[in-house]
């Protein structure tokens, strides 16, 4: 009886691996180890991403906000690489003839190079050269709307103009990526950093982020791809500032472990009597009440953290209300291994709000 069970036994397990097999599963090695891929990439922009936003800039600087861009030049005349730059912006429209500079104007009134760009990086053409940009531009839908000019412009404009620039600022730009990469060692796993800074360990990995560094002053442009995300970072912004939006935007998942909760939510309802954070939030914030305060918290956080990994010698200016004070709280006495970073976020909230 006992040998028959064996023989039963064993046709069976022998069948559950040949199920196995045909449906592509892999058996659980517990004593593998998952490689994961760091979701962090630190870069100079990609010409796709720059042929359409420094159009966009020539457009500002000289017809749209003329004002706003004539008031970087004391900024850029002490700043010998961005002045070349500065002046490219000038120099290039004012060496076009008045149907070039009607054409750049008709098409900034009817597109935003943002989604024009987008679209490439969501369509994989992200790493486009001028030619592959040019032809998948002549069948995209989003090029729908007066492809005749799009396409005019771009080819002359990128020809003569955008790629014989672009070439010419990568090397700084890649001078600034190189420093900013050398802050943190080689191989630099940021997930597993921040899972031992915040004593949460994540079941699923953060999606992509990539940081795009360009030669631009005056706004940010963000893009998705699928859900990863990426982010035009501006020249101006310092090694311990592009770490900081790294640490904050990866930060998130961490972050929603608790905020998520019922209870956080009726804590945050509760901050709703402090006037500088509503008076804050009905300006200009683009966030949910829930989303407004796990903000504050997440750029308080990537602070403490530039500082902790010693990038940045202090937390700085707070961008927001209380991120500043967090990050300064979170110095003063956050310890993983004796508190969760829930609890310890609950309790600065209480004190700090006497609630």
């Amino acid at each position: 009886m006992k040998k028959s069970f064996r023989k039963f036994t064993g046709l069976i397990l022998l069948v559950g691996a040949y199920v196995l097999l045909l449906t592509g599963c892999d058996i659980l090695d517990f004593n593998k180890t998952e490689e994961r891929p760091n979701p962090l990439t630190i870069k100079v922009e990609d010409f796709s991403v720059f042929l359409f936003e420094s159009s966009e800039e020539i457009y500002r600087a000289n017809v749209k906000s003329t004002a706003m861009w004539a008031g970087l030049k004391e900024r850029a005349d002490g700043d010998p690489l961005y002045a070349a730059h500065y002046k490219w912006l000038y120099d290039t429209y004012n060496n076009w003839d008045e149907n070039r500079q009607a054409q750049l104007c008709e098409i900034m009134l009817k597109y935003h190079p943002q989604p024009m760009a987008e679209r490439l990086i969501q369509e994989g053409k992200q790493g486009a050269d001028l030619d592959e940009v040019i032809k998948f531009m002549e069948t995209d839908r989003s090029y729908a709307k007066n492809r005749g000019s799009l396409i005019d412009f771009y080819s002359w404009y990128g020809s003569n103009y955008a790629l014989p620039h672009y070439v010419q600022i990568v090397p700084a730009l890649q001078q600034k990526v190189d420093v900013t990469r050398a802050k943190v060692e080689s191989g630099f796993d940021i997930v597993g950093y921040m899972e031992k800074e915040t004593g949460i360990k994540l079941k699923k990995k953060p999606e992509a982020l990539e940081l795009l560094l360009n030669m631009r002053l005056i706004g940010a442009s963000g893009f998705s791809r699928d859900k990863d995300s990426l982010y035009g970072i501006r020249w101006s912004d310092k090694s311990e500032k592009i770490w900081s939006i790294a640490f904050n935007e990866l930060s998130r998942p961490f972050f929603r472990t608790f905020t998520g909760s019922w209870s956080f939510k009726r804590l945050a309802g509760k901050l709703k009597k402090d006037d500088q954070l509503m008076d804050k939030y009905n300006e200009d914030v683009p966030y949910t009440w829930e989303g407004w305060i796990e903000e504050n918290l997440t750029e308080g956080f990537s602070r403490y953290l530039t500082v902790r990994i010693g990038i940045a010698e202090d937390v700085g200016e707070g961008v927001f209300i209380f991120d500043r004070e967090y990050a300064q709280a979170l110095l003063g006495g956050f310890d993983p291994h004796r508190i969760s970073l829930e609890d310890f976020t609950v309790q600065f909230l209480q004190q700090k709000y006497k609630i």
